[in-house]
């Protein structure tokens, strides 16, 4: 158990840090925030930060124009979920049929790759976003389409001043179409081991009144990936991520108060993610939760956010790891693709 945790741990060797990405989040993030500050609307334009942030996690390198495509899908899904999330409040039921569907869709998108996997989970956070804000200003929309404009164009600028594509380091839009047509079963399994976590995550969190309830199904989003053993590693690496990062955030909330601090501090935590993740994913958490919480929080009872961010966290940890275990349990040999083939051999 020890050994097991320190390997969650272990901070791999400095490969050198990734500037061309430390660049690319810098300009994303930073450009709608400066625009925002110039025309004294900071408020609205955290979620175009968040979305130019989002780039990042999406954008796997390689060919210029589906890396610019994956964006425009994120950020106009993110759009369009937000929307749903906002609408929802109007028709009685809507919101859980709304999550439900995304939740679904985005559970079995997982296990396409590392780019389409995580942008389905930022329109299901988009939706989480809208429907816990319904009375939310439409300049957010607008400022969250800036937001993935920046990323587009921070894309374009790097290609001009470094004059090649990025490597590829992972599967993208095309790979990921690929997979999925080449799928031979439909993944109806784990959509739905996904939905019912997540929806779940979200029953518990509004039904127990909790502090910043969205951040309980949110955070089973983010932890859950199409690997039960992986899910219980992001799982604590999650949780000591979470914890350090609020400490962090709620710092900077403390003793910064100007929008102009906030921002210049908010475009410090996106550059040093890259660096991190380079490192281990519980390290990037740190400046990831630190991040959202200055720009989703700024001006609140900072005390009660770093609590509530706590708390939420534990028990989104605590229920996706129940149900890693469980789905282990079930089904042991559902990722396990040599035992899934000789089964249908034998079939």
């Amino acid at each position: 158990m020890q050994t097991q945790l320190v390997q969650m741990l272990a901070i791999k060797p400095q490969q050198g840090i990734p500037w061309r990405r430390v660049l690319r989040v810098m300009i994303a993030v930073g450009l709608p925030l400066g625009i925002a500050l110039l025309r004294g609307e900071f408020l609205p334009a955290v979620y175009g930060a968040v979305a130019g942030f989002y780039t990042m996690f999406v954008d796997n390198g390689g060919n210029t124009s589906e890396r610019i495509t994956v964006m425009v899908y994120m950020t106009v899904g993110m759009l369009l979920a937000g929307i749903a999330g906002v609408a929802g409040h109007y028709v009685q039921g809507a919101p859980l049929a709304f999550l439900l569907a995304f939740a679904i869709f985005t559970g079995w998108l997982q296990g396409a790759g590392n780019s389409v996997e995580m942008m389905s989970k930022y329109w299901l956070i988009a939706f989480l976003f809208g429907d816990s804000a319904p009375l939310l200003s439409p300049l957010a929309g607008t400022y969250l389409l800036l937001g993935g404009a920046s990323g587009i164009f921070a894309v374009l600028l790097d290609r001009f001043i470094f004059r090649s594509p990025e490597a590829k380091n992972g599967p993208m839009l095309y790979e990921a179409m690929s997979r999925l047509l080449r799928r031979d079963h439909n993944n109806s399994i784990f959509a739905f081991y996904f939905a019912a976590k997540v929806v779940l995550a979200y029953l518990i969190g509004y039904g127990l009144g909790l502090e910043r309830a969205y951040w309980l199904p949110l955070t089973v989003v983010l932890v859950t990936v199409y690997d039960n053993k992986l899910t219980i590693d992001r799982m604590v690496q999650r949780l000591i991520g979470s914890i350090i990062g609020a400490l962090l955030g709620w710092a900077i909330l403390h003793f910064f108060q100007a929008e102009w601090q906030l921002a210049a501090l908010v475009v410090i935590l996106a550059a040093v993610t890259p660096i991190c993740l380079e490192r281990n994913y519980w390290l990037a958490v740190i400046p990831i939760t630190a991040l959202v919480m200055v720009l989703l929080d700024f001006g609140g009872e900072h005390h009660m956010l770093v609590r509530a961010r706590v708390e939420n966290t534990i028990l989104a940890c605590i229920l996706s790891g129940l149900g890693s275990l469980l789905f282990i349990r079930l089904k042991p040999d559902y990722f396990n693709k040599k035992v899934k083939k000789r089964i249908r051999a034998e079939e």
